[in-house]
C-alpha cells in the first residue's frame, strides 16, 4: 500500500500518500494570499498561519473520511489493517471486497456523509464565529469556513458515479443488490464512469472555447481521470474472469526456493533481485517453516551489508505472514498477498510447505490461461 505510515487509529494503520505534500502547499498558498487581498489590513503571517491550519484541518478531515470508510466496512465483515489518504478516490476501489451489495452500497457512503456533516456543521460554527465578531472569532471563522467547504466539495465530488470514486462504488452496489451478480455491478459502475468522464471532457473543451483555459482544462483532465479508471475497470473484469474458480494449487510457484536462516544475504540476494529464482522464498529451519523472505526485505539493506547480515535478521517471522492452502481460491489468495504487502506466501496442507505463491507466479498462470482462451492482456 502506497503512503507514509503516520499514526494508528482504532487499530487501522494511517498512511499518507505524498501527493499530500503538494496539497498542502497549494491549499496554505491559496488561502494566505487570499486573504491578503480580500482583507488588506490582515497579518501576512497570521494569514499564511490560517492557511497552513486550514491545509492540515482538511488533512486531518480528509483522514476521518478514509476511516469513515474502514470502520463500516470492518462492521459488514471485511477487516481493514490500513488505508492509504488520497485525496480523492482509493487505488484498491474495484479490488476490495465487500460481503454484500448493502455491504457495499454502506462502505461507500461513509466516507462522503462524513465528509459531508463535517463541511455542513464547520460552516455553522464559521456562521457563528461570524455573529460574534472580533479577531479571535474571524481568524476562526475564516478557518472553519476554508475547511468546510474542501469538505463539502469533497463529498460532493466523491459520489460522482465513477471509479475509484465513491460514488462508483455506490452505483456497483446497487446494480449488485437489483441483479444479484457482482461483476455486473461492477460493469454497470464501469460504463456509467465512461459516460462520465466523456462528460467532463466535453464540459472542459466548451469552457476552453468560452476563453476560460484553466478551469476548462481542470474539467478536461478530470475527464481523463474518470476515463482512465473506467479502462481499468474492464481490464480487472477480464483478470477476475481468468482466475475465475483457478485454486491456488493452479498458481503457485510448485519448485520450492527454501532457504537456512542462518546464511547470509550475499549467497542468493542477486539471485532474487534479478528474478533467477523466485521473488520470495521460504525459510526453513530443521525442515520446519519459520518465515519468508523476498525482494522488499532484501531492498532495505544495502549491498556492503550483505555478507554480514543474516536472513534471519531480516526475514518476516512466520506468525506474520498469511498461510494459504492449495485449494483456495486464488482470488482469495491474491487478496491476501496484496494486503500482506509481502513477495510471496507460503502454501500449506496438512503433508506440509507445497509452494509459494507469488506475483509472478500469478502473471505466469494469467499469461496460460489468456493465450488459452484468446483473451488479449
Amino acid at each position: 500500500m502506497s503512503g507514509v505510515p503516520v499514526a494508528r487509529l482504532f487499530g487501522i494503520e494511517i498512511r499518507i500518500h505524498l501527493s499530500w505534500i503538494f496539497i498542502v502547499a497549494i491549499i496554505t498558498v491559496t488561502v494566505g494570499g487570499r486573504l491578503n487581498v480580500v482583507e488588506p489590513g490582515f497579518d501576512p503571517v497570521a494569514a499564511w498561519v490560517v492557511g497552513a491550519v486550514a491545509s492540515l484541518g482538511f488533512l486531518f478531515s480528509v483522514v476521518i473520511h478514509e476511516l469513515a470508510h474502514a470502520l463500516v466496512s470492518r462492521r459488514t465483515g471485511t477487516p481493514v489493517e490500513a488505508i492509504s489518504v488520497h485525496f480523492v478516490g482509493s487505488p484498491t476501489a474495484v479490488d476490495t471486497r465487500a460481503t454484500s451489495a448493502r455491504a457495499e452500497i454502506a462502505v461507500a457512503l461513509a466516507g462522503p456523509l462524513t465528509s459531508l456533516a463535517i463541511g455542513s456543521g464547520l460552516i455553522v460554527v464559521s456562521i457563528a464565529g461570524l455573529a460574534i465578531g472580533g479577531p479571535l472569532f474571524d481568524a476562526l471563522a475564516d478557518v472553519t469556513f476554508i475547511i468546510g467547504g474542501l469538505d463539502l466539495v469533497l463529498g460532493v465530488i466523491s459520489l460522482i458515479p465513477a471509479f475509484p470514486l465513491d460514488g462508483g462504488r455506490v452505483v456497483r452496489g446497487i446494480v449488485w443488490l437489483r441483479k444479484g451478480n457482482e461483476r455486473g455491478g461492477t460493469r454497470a459502475a464501469g460504463q456509467v464512469g465512461r459516460w462520465a468522464g466523456r462528460f467532463f471532457i466535453g464540459a472542459g473543451l466548451a469552457v476552453i472555447l468560452t476563453g476560460d483555459t484553466v478551469d476548462g482544462a481542470m474539467l478536461g483532465l478530470a475527464g481523463w481521470f474518470l476515463s482512465a479508471s473506467a479502462r481499468s475497470v474492464d481490464r480487472w473484469l477480464v483478470l477476475d474472469g481468468l482466475i475465475s474458480g483457478v485454486r491456488v494449487g493452479e498458481a503457485m510457484e510448485a519448485d520450492l526456493g527454501t532457504i537456512s536462516p542462518q546464511l547470509t544475504l550475499d549467497t542468493f540476494a542477486r539471485s532474487v533481485l534479478d528474478g533467477t529464482v523466485a521473488p520470495a522464498l521460504a525459510v526453513l529451519r530443521d525442515e520446519k517453516l519459520v518465515g519468508m523472505i523476498g525482494a522488499g526485505q532484501l531492498r532495505g539493506v544495502p549491498q556492503k551489508d550483505w555478507p554480514s547480515t543474516r536472513i534471519a535478521d531480516v526475514m518476516v517471522d512466520l506468525a506474520e505472514v498469511p498461510v494459504i492452502d492449495p485449494d483456495d481460491l486464488l482470488s482469495t489468495g491474491l487478496e491476501r498477498l496484496r494486503e500482506s504487502h509481502l513477495d510471496g506466501l507460503p502454501v500449506l496442507d496438512a503433508s506440509g510447505l507445497r509452494g509459494v505463491l507469488t506475483r509472478r507466479s500469478i502473471a505466469t498462470m494469467l499469461r496460460a490461461r489468456a493465450e488459452l482462451t484468446g483473451v488479449v492482456l
